[in-house]
């Protein structure tokens, strides 16, 4: 972590010797472009980008390609004034580019081989990150978003404009919680990086940004300020006795993988529970104890899942019992049939299956309308469903995107779903979700192995334990993204209604 300042001054000192030319020429024409204004040259600028990306660079100056497409679709949208969805997605996905190269090289690398591209890699990522987190804060991506703004303070604990939106976002977030003391850890946090947005307030790029964030602030009761938002916080202790399950719980607690809202913004180990449930009163009736039943049967599916990557992620490879006197003919592709490998498998196919569990429950929840085989996660936000040959099979009655215009966990979800790959001709917001994809019907209908072969050959594809293990952690996180809206999503409809 290091100071603001010192990041632009080591990008700027070590950019043009990072960079590859070409390359500072194309970020500056984009920014021409958009100062002046001159939309219809953008598309094209795009496309000379895109073309850029196969070329043999340094990680940094591929980094800054991908970083200026997102910028160009950006720019578009704003020239425009227009919420282009087709813009957004692009956006999305290539500051995700962007992202993903940083991580997979730099991020948690304490020893990079080159420390000058590293310095310039996090500033890019830097940059990246609090761009995405605003994409992502204002389509209502609130969990995603707090974690890129948390992502960039860790490059840059006083890059200001970072603390400044993830305030901003607390503030709003905090009152789409369900229960009180949720939203009062809401505005503890949003106080906390309010209070750190000024300590470093000679970062920000304007100080209208600052007045504005006060005004949110000012809003707060002077008491409350003084007796509990700007005192620490006293948490409760949370007592377990069993060190497997210690061990479990802290290493689940890392990954911010328990379903607690409070988790996003406190990595206690009182948060370490999965606490969220559905708003209903303690009265049910015959209907909300449906959607109880429902609900109770994803938390647990997730929890399976989640158990058995932790078991994978966290056991040392070992001969089960189980695989004992399992007479299998070795091919010589070193293909791994043990039950650990099994039992990852499971854990992807399970939290894959959850999001159509999901969409069920939207679907009946918000009487969308999907009928019998029609319903999946995917089809619940569409209008109207279109066969293989391109013609309408079915119009869907109540589009849930019309009909809860209003609900902004519902545009979240919306957006969240846009992490799945369906279709080529549809955009996806992730560079993974094609992957993941295609793991998937790889692993339910074709012959998947994970092995030491390098190459597919007829039928047979070959991947490896880290990839589906990684893979898996993806959905996981995803999934309890979706999980946590979809009960924020009820509460906000009671609410209104």
């Amino acid at each position: 972590m290091s100071d603001y300042q010192e990041q632009i001054s080591k990008f700027e000192n070590n950019y043009t010797t990072v960079l590859d030319k070409t390359v500072i020429d194309l970020s500056q024409t984009f920014d021409t472009l958009f100062y002046e204004k001159k939309s219809s040259l953008i598309p094209s600028t795009i496309e000379t980008a895109i073309s850029m990306l196969s070329k043999d660079y340094n990680v940094p100056t591929k980094m800054q390609i991908s970083y200026d497409i997102a910028n160009g679709y950006h720019d578009l949208r704003i020239i425009q004034n227009i919420d282009n969805e087709s813009y957004l997605e692009k956006e999305i996905y290539y500051l995700r580019n962007t992202l993903d190269m940083y991580e997979c090289n730099f991020y948690n690398n304490d020893n990079p081989i080159n420390d000058v591209e590293a310095q310039v890699a996090e500033y890019i990522a830097m940059r990246s990150y609090t761009n995405l987190g605003n994409v992502f804060h204002a389509l209502h991506r609130y969990i995603a978003a707090i974690d890129c703004f948390q992502n960039a303070l860790l490059i840059s604990n006083n890059f200001a404009m970072a603390s400044l939106n993830l305030s901003f976002l607390l503030f709003y977030y905090a009152q789409l919680q369900i229960k009180s003391y949720e939203q009062n850890y809401y505005h503890h946090a949003c106080f906390y990086y309010y209070e750190q947005t000024k300590k470093y307030k000679i970062n920000l790029e304007s100080q209208d940004y600052l007045d504005n964030l006060q005004n949110c602030i000012s809003m707060f009761d002077t008491s409350y300020i003084e007796k509990y938002l700007s005192k620490p916080l006293n948490l409760p202790l949370f007592h377990v006795q069993d060190q497997a399950e210690i061990d479990y719980r802290n290493y689940l607690l890392t990954f911010r993988l328990f379903l607690d809202p409070c988790l996003d913004i406190l990595s206690d180990p009182c948060f370490a529970v999965d606490s969220i449930n559905l708003p209903f009163g303690k009265l049910l009736n015959e209907r909300e104890k449906e959607f109880v039943g429902l609900f109770n049967q994803i938390k647990q599916e997730y929890n399976f899942a989640r158990y058995l990557w932790y078991k994978i992620s966290t056991d040392d490879a070992y001969e089960h019992y189980a695989d004992k006197e399992l007479d299998l003919i070795d091919t010589g592709d070193f293909a791994d049939y043990s039950l650990q490998d099994s039992q990852m498998r499971t854990a992807f196919k399970t939290a894959y299956s959850l999001f159509d569990r999901i969409g069920f429950f939207i679907n009946e929840y918000f009487q969308v309308g999907l009928t019998n085989t029609k319903i999946s996660f995917k089809n619940v936000w569409k209008k109207e469903l279109y066969a293989g040959n391109g013609q309408v099979y079915f119009t869907v009655p109540y589009p849930i995107i019309n009909t809860h215009s209003d609900n902004p966990l519902i545009q979240a979800m919306f957006w969240l779903q846009k992490d799945f790959f369906e279709d080529k001709k549809v955009n996806v917001t992730t560079p993974h979700a094609e992957r993941i994809f295609q793991m998937r019907n790889d692993m339910e209908h074709n012959c998947l192995r994970t092995g030491m072969q390098s190459y597919n050959v007829t039928f047979t594809k070959y991947t490896s334990d880290g990839k589906i293990e990684n893979n898996t952690y993806r959905l996981l996180r995803l999934a309890r993204e979706l999980i946590i809206y979809l009960c924020l999503a009820v509460g906000f409809d009671r609410k209104n209604n």
